[in-house]
């Protein structure tokens, strides 16, 4: 792996740059729509017959005309990425597993959902009262999941990827072409499924994607070497591009195949071009908030088209401007400083819960002294911990060496 992919810790840079790129195209993706129904809200608007022309100018058509064209394959490329990311490191126990993917996509689904991207749709006139009430409850479920719906479907994607991964090695089957036959297997049977839980079918209708992802970090090195390999590659899929978006030449898989493709290339051409700029502080700020812009941004859609139309914006070449600049530059950095709140605050909600704790902690122990301080059968691990509590000199000694030297949990009086 070259050095100039690989940051501190073993993070990969190419990988921070396609987060980058692949989180842009998310917001442009979503920044183009008028309309838009769900199971319970939606909204219709019609571009007003004042409207100033500049929104038809080159830039802002070929804005829009690049939202269609990332809708073709920005979600299998988040699924792709996915899979790449999680080949980096061993995948562990089944438990563990599930232990952190329902910590870091469950909860956040069902948190950012209730308590943000559902109240903001409601300010963006997506519901009424009562529909809001109606998604509230479905939402539980799955239903009028919004965006949201890309957290339960890795979920459940990296649930069963993991234990055909976990039955292969049983099986001594160390083949990625196999895993990518069974995944494959599985997109094309899914809808068979008799039930779906909370996104579970949709997550099993991008497992392929999710093995390709994972195959290709497996391989990465042997496929991807230089600069020049990456800009030939990339220049050569951009002329596809350039010759299917004239004559409609891609069935859909193979523009989910090159458009993937083409933004891998242009992130590592960047992850070799710019290397210095990962050591920066607002590339660290950007990137380490990234899921907060996918998270928020959505919702904010709704109230920047509420706003834009019921005053009647887009009449003017300014309005215009900053309507644009609104549902994709402003909602992009708001949803990063936001991130940046959340995290500190959540920090600082950490640290007092761990200063509080460490405090009960600290008071109970020096009573369990005080109180039973039979020292001949004192296990050595307490008497250590009663030891701190009281501001003993020796206390590091004697907690760094219990399992060293075999003595923990047993009587001081054994010793």
């Amino acid at each position: 792996m070259e050095r100039t992919n690989v940051r501190g810790g073993g993070r990969v840079l190419v990988y921070d740059w396609l987060r980058l790129i692949a989180t842009v195209f998310v917001v442009i993706g979503h920044s183009a729509y008028l309309s838009i129904h769900t199971t319970f809200g939606g909204v219709e608007y019609q571009l007003p017959e004042t409207i100033n022309s500049l929104y038809y100018s080159g830039f802002m058509t070929w804005l829009r005309s690049m939202a269609g064209w990332v809708y073709g394959f920005h979600m299998p490329l988040f699924f792709m990425l996915s899979g790449a990311t999680f080949a980096l490191k061993p995948i562990g126990t089944f438990d563990n597993v599930i232990r952190n993917k329902f910590k870091r996509l469950v909860i956040p689904y069902f948190v950012f959902g209730w308590f943000f991207m559902l109240p903001v749709k409601r300010l963006g006139n997506f519901y009424n009262n009562e529909s809001l009430k109606d998604a509230l409850k479905g939402f539980l479920g799955g239903l009028d999941s919004g965006h949201l719906w890309f957290l339960t479907a890795l979920f459940w994607c990296i649930v069963v990827f993991t234990i055909l991964e976990k039955v292969f090695s049983r099986l001594k089957i160390n083949s990625m072409y196999a895993l990518l036959l069974a995944t494959g297997a599985i997109h094309l049977t899914y809808t068979y499924l008799p039930f779906n839980v909370l996104g579970l079918k949709k997550g099993l209708s991008y497992i392929f994607f999710f093995a390709m992802g994972y195959c290709f970090e497996k391989e990465r090195d042997k496929i991807v070497r230089g600069l020049g390999i990456s800009i030939s590659f990339y220049i050569g899929i951009l002329i596809v591009e350039v010759v299917n978006h004239k004559y409609d030449i891609l069935n859909d898989f193979f523009v989910i195949v090159c458009g993937s493709a083409m933004t891998y290339f242009l992130s590592d051409i960047c992850a070799k071009l710019f290397a210095k700029v990962s050591g920066q502080k607002i590339w660290d700020l950007m990137i380490r908030n990234l899921f907060y812009v996918y998270l928020l941004h959505d919702p904010l859609e709704y109230i920047v088209l509420r706003i834009f139309f019921d005053k009647q914006l887009l009449s003017s070449s300014l309005g215009c401007v900053m309507y644009v600049l609104s549902r994709t530059i402003l909602i992009f950095g708001g949803a990063i400083i936001s991130g940046e709140l959340i995290t500190l605050a959540k920090g600082s909600i950490k640290r007092l819960m761990c200063s509080d704790n460490g405090l009960f902690m600290a008071r109970r122990n020096k009573d369990k002294c005080a109180d039973t301080f039979t020292f001949s059968y004192m296990a050595q691990n307490q008497f250590s911990v009663c030891k701190a509590a009281e501001g003993g000199d020796a206390v590091a000694s004697l907690t760094d060496n219990n399992a060293a030297d075999r003595n923990a949990g047993k009587p001081f009086g054994e010793m």
